[in-house]
C-alpha cells in the first residue's frame, strides 16, 4: 500500500504581524527546512513533490507576539520528511516550537478531491486566467488535464474527471509569500467528483500529496478528499 508524510508544525509568533506577514515568515521556514534536505533541489525551477497548507487558525487577520500557529507540508519523499526531524528552525518572525510526521496511507476509493486554498491554473498564456465560474468549464477541465500529465509524469492526458464544481462566486485574489511587491494571481476553489479506476486514483492521490496548480509549496492548491 502507498502512503505519504503529512508533517505537522507549531510555531512560536516572533513579532506582531498581519496574516500575509506570518505566511510568509512560515513558508520562509519551510524553505529552510527544504534545504536541509537539498539545497539544489530548493533553488531548481521544476514541479516539487511536496505541497505546503496555510496558517491555522485561518480566520486571524493579524497576530500577536507570543501566538501559537500551525502549518502542514505533505510529501511521499521520505527524505524530505526527515529533514523536519529533531530540527526546531526559526527566522526573525516564527520559531519552531513543534514537528510531528504522520504516515497517511492511500485510499483507492476517493470519491472526489476538493481544495482547502484556492487553485492557480492559467490558460495558453502564463498569465491567462480562467473565467472557469461563468463559462470556461471545458477550457478549465483541458488545463487541469495536462497539468496531471506533468504533475504525475503520465505518457499522455488522461481523464480522470467526473464533474468540476467551481465553490467561489468570484475570482479569488493571491499574493505569493515568496514575491514580496510581485504579482497578484486569481485563483478558484474547485470540487472535483474523481472516477473509480486505477489510474484516476492515482491521480486523485498525487494532488492529494502535491498539491493543484502552481505555487503548492507556498499555501495554495492544498487538497482534502472525500471517499
Amino acid at each position: 500500500m502507498k502512503s505519504y508524510k503529512e508533517i505537522l508544525i507549531k510555531f512560536l509568533v516572533l513579532k506582531n504581524s498581519s496574516k500575509e506577514e506570518v505566511l510568509r515568515e512560515a513558508i520562509n521556514v519551510v524553505d529552510k527546512y527544504i534545504c536541509l534536505y537539498s539545497k539544489e533541489y530548493h533553488e531548481k525551477s521544476t514541479l516539487k513533490d511536496y505541497s505546503v497548507s496555510r496558517i491555522e487558525p485561518c480566520l486571524c487577520e493579524t497576530f500577536r507576539r507570543g501566538d501559537i500557529i500551525s502549518i502542514k507540508v505533505r510529501t511521499d519523499i521520505e527524505e524530505i520528511a526527515k529533514a523536519f526531524e529533531n530540527n526546531l528552525l526559526e527566522n526573525t518572525g516564527l520559531k519552531t516550537i513543534f514537528t510531528d510526521i504522520k504516515t497517511i496511507h492511500v485510499s483507492n476509493k476517493i470519491s472526489e478531491i476538493y481544495s482547502l486554498t484556492p487553485i492557480i491554473l492559467s490558460g495558453e498564456s502564463e498569465n491567462k486566467y480562467i473565467l472557469a465560474n461563468r463559462n470556461n468549464l471545458e477550457e478549465l477541465k483541458a488545463i487541469i488535464l495536462k497539468h496531471a500529465k506533468a504533475k504525475c509524469q503520465l505518457p499522455e492526458e488522461y481523464d480522470f474527471i467526473e464533474t468540476i464544481t467551481v465553490k467561489n462566486k468570484y475570482p479569488i485574489s493571491i499574493n505569493i509569500p515568496r514575491e514580496v511587491g510581485g504579482i497578484t494571481y486569481l485563483g478558484d476553489k474547485l470540487q472535483i467528483k474523481i472516477k473509480s479506476d486505477k489510474l484516476s486514483q492515482n491521480i486523485a492521490n498525487t494532488f492529494i500529496v502535491k498539491g493543484m496548480g502552481k505555487h503548492c509549496t507556498c499555501g495554495n492548491g492544498f487538497i482534502n478528499y472525500k471517499i
